[in-house]
């Protein structure tokens, strides 16, 4: 019976593939809109027949628990397999993810008015990486169900692409999450540094092997991941930008960060320091979700941020080492969550109540929603468009002229410089500085010194005579500079840094 494991991502995966295909080539217009609709409903469905037969099996004790397809990578130590759990809470919890997937798939059957190949596609994709994630047997296997199932959840958050908010909320979304990818991967690097294996019962058993020291490492690690996909302060924000999508996948993402930490249940034991951050930030979600959802005047938001509050309770439940617990809590608001949001989905957006009152003090803070959002804004979002625009220069200074195209930064330079050859405004004529004292004149010197470098090999190396190397060296050093004084690099330079010196 372990062999079932395999069909239970891979027939989502297989009609995602043919409905992304018939998309590609054309083959799904209007009028055959039903067959991809049907197509996606059948797959889900016997995706959760075949995990509840798998619980059953595992239930009357015919599954071994393990079953591996082969080997994906082999390379020195390390050795990656297609392998997947069939035994234990893993296979429990996908039979509750794959109902709520097929109860959220019939529901957008019916109600979702226009881009149904599209998006059954993208939800195809997002279930079976979902499911993945929660039958993978080695860490890598879930970080790829990871990432995938965040860029299916963006793809979906933003499936009302006529609206330009939705663009905007799913790249939010998607950023505040890939900070959680970080922590997962250097926790895949820590695991098979310290333990020489990335899988998870390997993982189990080796932690009580791990030091205290080594244990926090790569449990504050997996839990920075954690955080972020259950967007716990400070990465609720993203959570609230998705009140547009069809149906509750920002819901299943949030806790699948719990199950994260429920896995990890032996590593966090070995640690309390780590389960002692796990309580705190819970802690703070749960303060953070009851104060800002008082102040809500729509069912959804309220709907969300009641959720969030849940989640933190599950955190705090994991720090004070009440498992068990957790995972009951999980199942249990995950199936209340998605069936409240698939019941209010076609409800006004405004509620009939007033917001419930806060003190006067907290009701600003309230609805400002601690200002989080422009935090993010400010450490994430700006840094990416900058990154953009690094990019935007590396075409403009870079491949422009490798291609031969002329550059707009080269264009001044050499219109001085043939000023220069001309006698008008020559460089001597206005002074470079003016300064006193001791540390004015050798500031003044150094600036001399830099600017006689740079007017003789930066400047005259866009002259179309000059030396062909001087000329390269000039680029490649007016390049560099201007990258170097970003604050973006400074602060990269920075950290690089502290992890050679770590």
């Amino acid at each position: 019976m372990d062999a079932l494991v395999i069909l239970i991502p891979l027939l989502p995966l297989l009609a995602a593939v043919i409905i992304g295909v018939g998309l590609l080539f054309g083959g799904f217009r209007r009028p055959s809109q039903t067959f991809s609709t049907e197509l996606a409903l059948w797959a889900l469905a016997l995706a959760c027949l075949m995990a509840m037969a798998l619980a059953t099996a595992d239930l009357l004790g015919k599954n071994h628990g393990y079953f591996s397809m082969g080997a994906w990578l082999s390379s020195d130590t390390l050795t990656v397999r297609v392998n997947f759990t069939s035994h234990g809470l893993n296979v429990w919890l996908a039979v509750v993810f794959a109902l709520l997937l097929a109860a959220g798939s019939r529901f957008a059957a019916t109600n979702l008015p226009i881009g149904r190949p599209r998006f059954f596609a993208l939800f195809s994709l997002f279930a079976a990486a979902v499911l993945f994630v929660l039958l993978s047997a080695n860490l890598v296997g879930s970080l790829a169900g990871w990432i995938l199932a965040e860029l299916c959840g963006a793809g979906l958050i933003a499936h009302g692409y006529q609206q330009p908010r939705a663009g905007t909320n799913a790249l939010r979304a998607l950023l505040s999450q890939r900070l959680g990818d970080v922590g997962f991967m250097l926790g895949i690097s820590l695991c098979y540094a310290w333990t020489d294996s990335v899988n998870w019962a390997q993982l189990q058993v080796s932690a009580t092997e791990l030091s205290i020291a080594q244990a926090t490492g790569v449990s504050l690690c997996f839990a920075l991941a954690a955080f972020a996909k259950a967007a716990l302060v400070p990465f609720s924000p993203w959570l609230v930008r998705t009140l547009d999508e069809p149906i509750p996948v920002s819901l299943i993402l949030v806790h699948l960060g719990v199950f994260m930490v429920i896995v990890l249940e032996v590593l966090f034991m070995q640690s309390p320091f780590a389960r002692a951050v796990l309580g705190l930030m819970g802690l703070v979600t749960v303060g953070y979700a009851v104060i800002v959802g008082k102040t809500q005047t729509t069912l959804h938001s309220a709907l969300l941020f009641g959720c969030l509050a849940q989640v933190g309770l599950m955190f705090i439940e994991c720090g004070l080492g009440l498992w068990t617990l957790a995972s009951w809590h999980l199942a249990a608001n995950l199936t209340l969550s998605c069936v409240q949001r698939l019941v209010l989905a076609d409800a006004p957006l405004t509620a009939a109540h007033p917001p419930r009152l806060v003190p006067a003090r907290l009701y600003l803070l309230s609805l400002q929603q601690f200002w989080l959002e422009p935090i993010a804004d400010w450490a994430l979002v700006k840094p990416v468009c900058g990154l953009a625009q690094d990019l935007s220069y590396v075409d403009d200074r870079i491949i422009d002229r490798v291609v031969g195209l002329p550059s707009a930064g080269a264009l001044p330079l050499l219109a001085h410089y043939e000023d220069w050859e001309a006698g008008i405004a020559p460089p001597a004529a206005i002074p470079f500085t003016n300064s006193s004292g001791v540390a004015g004149k050798l500031t003044e010197w150094l600036s001399a010194l830099l600017h006689w470098f740079e007017s003789r090999l930066v400047q005259r190396s866009s002259h179309p005579h000059s030396n062909r190397t001087a000329r390269q060296f000039g680029h490649a050093v007016n390049q560099f500079e201007r990258l170097i004084l970003r604050p973006r690099y400074l602060v990269l330079f920075v950290c690089i840094t502290f992890l050679v010196a770590f």
